[in-house]
């Protein structure tokens, strides 16, 4: 049976709660996560009116709302989602509408946001920005803030035809992984990026396994968390993307000698014990990796190799990770099984993805199957 709530609360479709009240005859809302918050933030409210300082609904900014919005998700959202929100709405949001009254804003405001936004970002970014605005303005109409939201009919702007595959998904080809790999031999995360590029691992993911992640027993590294940012920025390690990305990847010979190279590293400058809850790989004075130690890893070799002539267009780490993947399909892995090697939680995000390497291969497997139909032909 569950359980009866106050006098005065509901909860909302959101799974929030919500106490509404009126005070001189003008109605006020209180949100929160909890019952039990909610009273808290409507005495706090109560005390505000009574002392003349609380701002009224129709006078409250777009900014002002903004923290209150932000504060009631904290809990229930990933911090790199709250921290990727804050930094939208700083950058983009704010400049534009930040000091405007909710009940003001109109929808030829948000258009000429998008519009401007459009000149010098790409659709997917201005898309992004505007959702963000309509969440908010969605949860201001649930407040009772606004009656109606006035972004709700705003379209979203055509994508270009590239597919991520085209894009951001970029492999590497043989000769600048050969090229890459054997320059990248004189950078201190040199073990970490090969890592990466023979296993498929997401940089957070590598960065968050410990010694005991490394189960030589059952021959598998047990990828149990990542990297991630904290809603004020900061770097701490958390759950992975998602449960698909919770999984076990196996070890081969190539990992077990990189991860073999990595022990003998740490094992001359904190002697021969290697701690099995310490960190598999470090930054360069030790803690944890970032992921701009990464990036400068990578554009440091890139440089080495251009003063020797050899260019290669500049990557970040996912691309060692798009490289495992298309080198798998070439040596003819499976879709599936490289879906849960890569933590992905759908075939169709892999297939997505990767599906331009398979006509590379088509060929070779058909000639593979044409040899149980010989007999046909006969």
């Amino acid at each position: 049976m569950a359980k009866r709530l106050p006098a005065g609360i509901r909860q909302r479709s959101d799974g929030r709660f919500e106490s509404r009240f009126t005070v001189g005859g003008k109605r006020y809302s209180a949100v929160a996560r909890t019952v039990k918050e909610c009273k808290q933030k409507e005495l706090g409210m109560l005390q505000e009116i009574e002392a003349g300082a609380y701002t009224k609904n129709k006078n409250l900014v777009l900014d002002r709302y903004f923290e209150e919005w932000m504060s009631a998700r904290e809990g229930s959202v990933k911090g790199a989602t709250q921290a990727l929100a804050k930094g939208r709405y700083k950058n983009h949001i704010s400049p534009a509408l930040g000091k405007r009254r909710i009940s003001d804003i109109e929808k030829r405001e948000i258009i000429r946001l998008q519009q401007t936004l459009a000149e010098k970002m790409k659709p997917i970014s201005v898309n992004s920005v505007i959702t963000l605005l309509k969440g908010i303005l969605k949860d201001a109409v649930n407040d009772g803030i606004i009656v109606k939201n006035p972004a709700a009919g705003i379209k979203t702007l055509r994508e270009s035809g590239e597919t991520a595959a085209e894009t951001i998904h970029r492999a590497l080809t043989l000769e600048e992984q050969e090229a890459f790999v054997q320059e990248a031999r004189q950078e201190w995360l040199y073990e970490m990026l090969m890592l990466l590029l023979c296993t498929g691992l997401r940089q957070g993911e590598a960065a968050a396994l410990k010694w005991s992640d490394i189960d030589y027993v059952n021959g598998v590294i047990h990828v149990t968390k990542t990297i991630t940012k904290t809603s004020d920025g900061k770097y701490a390690v958390g759950e992975t993307k998602s449960k698909a990305g919770t999984r076990d990847i196996p070890l081969t010979d190539v990992s077990k000698g990189i991860l073999k190279s990595q022990k003998e590293k740490q094992k001359l400058i904190h002697g021969n014990m290697v701690a099995l809850s310490g960190n598999v790989f470090e930054g360069a004075r030790g803690g944890m990796v970032h992921d701009r130690c990464i990036i400068y890893a990578i554009e440091s070799t890139l440089r080495r190799l251009e003063e020797k002539g050899t260019h290669i267009e500049r990557f970040t780490s996912h691309a060692l990770r798009d490289t495992f993947a298309t080198r798998y399909i070439e040596n003819g892995g499976s879709l599936q099984t490289l879906k849960t090697i890569l933590g992905h939680t759908s075939l169709k995000m892999t297939a997505d993805l990767y599906a331009h390497v398979l006509p590379n291969t088509k060929k070779e497997e058909m000639d593979k199957v044409s040899t149980a139909f010989g007999a046909v032909t006969g």
